[in-house]
């Protein structure tokens, strides 16, 4: 024997239309409860009830067709977000920019020179040699050297400042400024200093 039970039920709308129903376990199923996120501008519910205890009701809705997401950014012109030519560039916008390109530049330079050497007859020492003997001027070695050093530093840099993030510290906007500079400041220090060991 199903258990039934009944609940009158009186909603309004912001547009001041309303409906009422008698709610049944089979009644759940009825559209306006499978679909709760549609507004009430879009449905409107028209209700049949009959004044006998067995009988249900049967509400039946209709939807009126909104205009496209899409095609309504598309007729006002609006840009897709986040679109970069409408923000003037920043400082914590270029730091986050250049951080992600230092890492990727990173692995694809340490997975590079990890399987070249794999590849390649002879070994480290026999190609580090080989540059030493084309004798390069002290300016040429010390700028690759820094040119090298300064996406580690900075990386390492920035990273250490996205930590301290993680602990939830430095999010004023006056800190990340501040943590900005510092970043390029101490990234630049220690790449010249390892380009000069």
């Amino acid at each position: 024997m199903a258990l039934l039970f009944r609940l009158s039920v009186r909603r309004g709308f912001s547009n001041g239309t309303a409906f009422s129903s008698s709610i049944t376990p089979s009644s759940l199923l009825q559209p306006q409860f499978l679909l709760p996120t549609l507004s009430a501008s879009k449905l409107s519910f028209t209700s049949s009830s009959s004044s006998s205890a067995s009988s249900s009701s049967t509400p039946s809705f209709t939807l009126s067709r909104k205009e496209d997401f899409w095609a309504k950014n598309r007729r006002l012109n609006r840009p897709v977000s986040p679109h970069l030519t409408i923000y003037k560039p920043q400082v914590t916008s270029l730091l986050s920019l250049s951080h992600r390109a230092t890492g990727l530049a990173l692995s694809a330079l340490i997975s590079g020179f990890s399987i070249g050497m794999l590849a390649v007859p002879g070994s480290y020492p026999h190609y580090l040699e080989l540059v030493q003997s084309l004798a390069f001027g002290p300016v040429i070695i010390f700028g690759a050297k820094f040119v090298l050093a300064l996406p580690f530093t900075y990386h390492l840099c920035n990273g250490v400042r996205h930590l301290v993030w993680d602990l939830g510290y430095g999010f004023t906007l006056r800190t990340l400024y501040q943590t900005g500079y510092a970043v390029v400041g101490i990234s630049l220090i220690l790449a010249v200093i390892a380009a000069a060991l």
